[in-house]
C-alpha cells in the first residue's frame, strides 16, 4: 500500500541517486508480487509468504537501529498508535498479496495506488481536514478510475478488485497515522514496531492454517523472496535520503507500468484499455492531492514521502 512519512531523520541533496534507487524500488516491487503471486500458485499459504516477508524486513530495520539509535529508539509513549497503525499496514499487504493472486497483477497495483484518495476523504473525519472543491474533483476523477479497473459486472465485484481497494483503504489508514507518529516517533521504530507485529501475527496465522515445508528449489525462491524485500526495503530508504518527495512522487506511479510488464513477461497478462485509462485516472488525481497538499504546508512542516508496504 502506500503511504507518506518519512523513513529517514538525515537527508542528503544527491537527487539523480534518489531517483533512481526509488526506480529500482518500483521494479523490486513488481517482481516481489510476481513472486507473490508464483509461491501462492506452488500451494504455499499465504501466510507463510507474508511470515516470510515480515521475517526478512524485521531483520533489516533491527540493523538500522543497533546501528543508529540502539535499544532507546524503542521507547514511546504512544503503543496504541503504533498498534493501529501496525495492524492497518498488516490488513493492508495481506489484501494486496492476496489481490495479486486474484486478479491481474496490473489491475492490483493501480487498485493499490488509489490510496491517496482514500487518505483525502478520510482525513476529514480523522484529522479534521477541511477538503477543497479541487480535490473534492480530484477525488472524484480517482473513484472513476477505481470503477474503470474494477468494471463492476452484474453479478457483483470480483473477490480480488475487492482486496486490492480493501488494500487501499486499510493503506490509507496506516498513512493517516503514519502522519500522526512522525511528529514524535523515530521512523526506524515505527518500522521496528510494524515488521515485529507482522512477525508475530502471520506466525500465529500460519500455526493455525498449516506451515508447507519449501520443496526443493522452492527454497530458493522463498530466500530470494525475502532478500529483495529487505532489498527494496533499503532502496526506498536510500532514496528518500538523497532526494525530497516531492521530487519523487511521479516517479511512483511508474509502478503500475512495470507491475504491467511483469504481468505480460511471466503470465501472458496484457492489462485492457480500461486498466490503463483508470490508472492514468487515478495517478493524475493522486499527483494533484500531492500537489495541492505540499502547497497547504508551513516552510517548516516535513514534507510527505511515499512509503510501499
Amino acid at each position: 500500500m502506500v503511504q507518506p512519512s518519512s523513513l529517514i531523520n538525515e537527508h542528503r541533496d544527491h537527487p539523480a541517486l534518489g531517483i533512481w534507487t526509488f526506480i529500482g524500488n518500483l521494479l523490486l516491487m513488481a517482481l516481489l508480487s510476481a513472486a507473490v503471486r508464483e509461491l501462492v500458485n506452488r500451494d504455499y499459504p499465504l501466510s507463510e509468504v507474508l511470515l516470510f516477508r515480515y521475517l526478512f524486513a524485521s531483520v533489516f530495520f533491527w540493523v538500522i537501529l543497533l546501528s543508529t539509535a540502539g535499544l532507546a529508539g524503542l521507547a514511546t509513549q504512544r503503543p496504541l498508535d503504533h498498534a493501529i497503525r501496525s495492524i492497518s499496514g498488516i490488513v493492508s499487504l495481506g489484501l494486496l498479496y492476496f489481490a495479486i493472486t486474484r486478479i491481474p497483477i496490473a489491475d492490483a497495483t493501480a487498485l493499490a495506488y488509489a490510496a491517496p484518495i482514500f487518505i483525502t476523504v478520510l482525513s476529514i473525519f480523522l484529522l479534521g481536514e477541511v477538503i477543497g472543491m479541487q480535490r473534492w474533483l480530484a477525488v472524484i476523477a480517482g473513484f472513476i478510475g477505481v470503477l474503470l479497473i474494477a468494471r463492476p459486472e452484474a453479478d457483483g465485484w470480483n473477490i480480488g478488485v475487492i482486496a486490492a481497494a480493501g488494500s487501499a483503504l486499510t493503506g490509507a489508514m496506516v498513512a493517516i497515522w503514519l502522519r500522526k507518529l512522525s511528529s514524535s516517533e523515530k521512523s526506524v521504530s515505527i518500522g521496528i514496531y510494524y515488521n515485529n507485529l507482522g512477525c508475530l501475527v502471520c506466525l500465529l496465522w500460519v500455526i493455525w492454517s498449516g506451515w508447507l515445508t519449501p520443496r526443493g528449489t522452492d527454497l530458493w525462491l522463498f530466500l530470494g523472496f525475502g532478500l529483495g524485500c529487505g532489498m527494496q526495503q533499503w532502496l526506498l530508504t536510500v532514496s528518500f535520503r538523497y532526494a525530497e518527495a516531492s521530487l519523487l512522487a511521479p516517479f511512483e506511479y511508474l509502478a503500475m507500468v512495470f507491475a504491467a510488464i511483469v504481468g505480460f513477461v511471466f503470465w501472458d497478462e496484457v492489462p485492457v484499455v480500461t486498466t490503463w485509462i483508470g490508472g492514468a485516472i487515478i495517478a493524475a488525481s493522486g499527483l494533484f492531492i500531492f500537489m495541492r497538499r505540499q502547497k497547504r504546508k508551513s516552510p517548516s512542516a516535513p514534507a510527505d514521502a511515499v512509503v510501499i508496504e
